[in-house]
């Protein structure tokens, strides 16, 4: 995986959250596995070994076009995948 790949993958999640937020509560965690690179919505009292945790209202903004909405946050997906070096 490239950082690029990353981020779209992230984006992807966030876009997935916010199709269906009302199926999670308040507190629901981005997961990371930094294994396998393998993303996932979490259950806030997750804590596994090998995976790093994000609250994924924190990666959600409201639109600019329509308001009401969410959309993914760019920046916040940035800084994100700012914390992990991929090899290209």
């Amino acid at each position: 995986m490239n950082t690029k790949e990353f981020i779209s993958s992230l984006r992807e999640i966030v876009r997935e959250y916010i199709a269906d937020e009302e199926a999670y509560n308040d507190d629901v965690q981005l997961q990371i596995n930094t294994t396998t690179w393998e993303l996932e919505i979490a259950d806030p009292e997750n804590d596994l070994p090998n995976c790093d945790y994000y609250p994924m209202m924190d990666l959600v903004s409201m639109s600019s076009t329509e308001p009401g909405k969410w959309e993914p946050d760019e920046e916040a997906i940035a800084e994100v995948a700012a914390e992990y070096v991929f090899t290209e």
